[in-house]
């Protein structure tokens, strides 16, 4: 690679797993600031909806991290408080997307952005004709403990999620997360003392802030001596097209779609990433004679 090259690939956002030399323990680190950036840019979020979707796009992100090539993970909480639904999409070989949507009558007396509700996990899976599906009740409402709660209790992987989001005023600064996961055979003892070691974590955007990658960051933060298994590019991206979404279009009858082209509803808007196709007359032709 050239210089320029390299300096690219280097500042790319980045996720790196690694397993303890003993086998007990696997655990993942990204340091994916740009990819939340340019989530709460795309969307135009508020403090509080940008760190809860880009907490949900940083687990995404850490649990699709342990799948393979294009399988991917879809997480969604649901809540009655001041966020009604977040949605991330994560593939292991490094594409992340998600929205935010907000509730406008949340419960007054709710601690966290989304209160009480549901987290359902869809694994898209190579070889599975349907997707494995798990739900969990909330157990906090604040993304982080509720994914570490998923996995413990509904796939029965003892895990400890920590997603560190930073601002500069109303921007995101930093964004580092982490989850370690025992594996089978791991001691009960081993695994109290880890995640007690993990509850004691400076914030894990300092290390950001001091120079660490991902690979540097696991090294300093776990209490035992790891093997780097992979690291990898992340990035927001989404794969809406013009194309695919005229061809969504043709799910709807004739009578349809000659309403939306005499009520001049031409827009296009993917929920994914916010944005904007327009209809030409020629599409809605081609909608409208399809044979």
């Amino acid at each position: 690679m050239t210089d320029p090259v390299k300096k690219l690939w280097a500042q790319r956002d980045r996720v790196t797993r690694a397993i303890t030399k003993d086998g007990s323990f696997r655990a993942a680190v990204i340091h994916n600031t740009t990819t939340v950036q340019t989530a709460q840019r795309s969307h135009g979020l508020d403090p509080m909806a940008a760190m809860v979707l880009a907490r949900t796009l940083t687990g995404a992100t850490l649990m699709a991290s342990f799948l393979k090539g294009e399988e991917r993970i879809v997480l969604t909480l649901e809540g009655d408080g001041l966020v009604r639904s977040v949605t991330a999409e994560a593939m292991q070989v490094g594409e992340v997307r998600g929205y935010i949507n907000l509730n406008r009558n949340p419960q007054p007396d709710r601690a966290t952005p989304l209160g009480k509700g549901l987290l359902r996990v869809q694994r898209i899976l190579y070889g599975e004709y349907e997707p494995a599906m798990g739900i969990v009740e909330l157990r906090r409402g604040d993304v982080t403990s509720d994914l570490g709660y998923y996995l413990t209790q509904s796939e029965q992987i003892p895990s400890a999620f920590v997603i560190d989001v930073a601002f500069d005023g109303d921007a995101i600064r930093q964004s580092v997360g982490l989850v370690v996961q025992a594996m089978p055979g791991a001691r009960a003892e081993d695994i109290f003392r880890l995640y007690d070691s993990i509850d004691y974590l400076d914030r894990l955007t300092e290390y950001a802030d001091s120079g660490y990658g991902p690979n540097e960051i696991l090294h300093q933060i776990m209490p035992l001596e790891i093997d780097i298994v992979a690291s990898s590019p992340v990035d927001f991206f989404c794969r809406c097209s013009h194309e695919r979404f005229t061809s969504a279009l043709m799910t709807l009858n004739v009578e349809e779609i000659m309403q939306m082209k005499d009520e001049n509803q031409r827009e296009l808007v993917c929920q994914y990433c916010s944005k904007r196709y327009e209809l030409s007359d020629e599409d809605f032709d081609r909608l409208i004679n399809r044979t």
